[in-house]
């Protein structure tokens, strides 16, 4: 997808620039919107002795793994997927972590105790991150009421997702929780016409630090540390007898994090910071499995 998006492919295309940085590597990118592409480009770059691919989103694992045999020399990285092979790996970002966080939050500053989610497509990892979202807001407020999450079937139309936020604003939610990349752009500027100083409306970053995209209604962010995920894999590809893994990656690995709005701090109660900050250091220490509410 587009680099500019502020979110999910920036952040990756960011790690392959510290990738070239710190490794040394030759490094190249490619958009591949659509499945005929997206094979066309791992088998090219596999063709050109690439030692690392790396296919940014689900929707490469499939054809990685159909592929890989044939490039026993390449190893293909997958973000989101979920199937280790022979030389594929998945990166399986334990999002949930950060949208935990991201719950709490929105729960102890929702004036209506109405919570929205808007995200691009009905996949798993989406689905995950909504799931535990709602968990988070619960362990605040247990009678928060969590409207169902809406998707605009684009990651790069803010038009549909403007639409799409206002459909939930006008249900009453004053948080809006958003996964849609390049689209968020359109969700903030949903919240920022609605949002008042007598009724304060506030959205929710994910992927990457968005804080600064809408400072006046991004109350905080969920970071992806792509670059410390997929150097870290890079470099022990380049070390040699790397084997690949299906191990989920979290915030306890530093692969995810919670990034408060320095702007808005003043909005979060001490009290409520204070749980979040327990939270963070619970997750981090391996204490709490935010989906296992363990």
């Amino acid at each position: 997808g587009p680099v500019s998006d502020n979110g999910w492919n920036a952040g990756a295309y960011k790690s392959l620039q510290s990738i070239k940085t710190e490794l040394g590597a030759e490094v190249q990118n490619v958009e591949a919107p659509n499945a005929g592409q997206r094979e066309e480009s791992l088998r090219a770059y596999a063709s050109k002795k690439f030692n690392v691919v790396i296919g940014h989103g689900a929707e490469f694992e499939e054809l990685a793994l159909k592929i890989e045999k044939e490039f026993p020399n390449t190893q293909f990285l997958i973000s989101s997927g979920g199937k280790a092979g022979t030389n594929t790996t998945p990166i399986i970002y334990k999002l949930e972590d950060g949208a935990y966080l991201l719950g709490m939050l929105a729960a102890g500053v929702s004036k209506t105790g109405k919570l929205g989610a808007v995200g691009a497509m009905k996949i798993p990892p989406l689905e995950r991150i909504f799931k535990a979202f709602e968990l988070g807001a619960k362990a605040v407020n247990p009678n928060i009421t969590l409207l169902p999450a809406v998707y605009t079937g684009s990651w790069d139309d803010p038009v549909k997702a403007g639409q799409q936020t206002k459909a939930v604003l006008d249900q009453g939610a004053d948080v809006i929780l958003q996964d849609v990349d390049a689209a968020a752009v359109g969700v903030f500027n949903a919240v920022k016409e609605r949002n008042t100083a007598a009724k304060p409306i506030y959205a929710l970053g994910t992927n990457s630090d968005q804080n600064a995209v809408a400072p006046e209604v991004v109350l905080a962010s969920a970071p992806i540390f792509y670059d410390k995920t997929m150097v870290n894999l890079a470099k022990k590809v380049k070390d040699g007898n790397y084997k690949p893994s299906d191990t989920p990656i979290g915030m306890k690995d530093g692969a995810i994090g919670f990034v408060l709005n320095p702007q808005l701090a003043a909005k979060v109660p001490a009290d409520l910071k204070a749980k979040v900050d327990t939270a963070t250091k619970d997750i981090t220490d391996g204490k709490l499995d935010v989906l296992k509410g363990k």
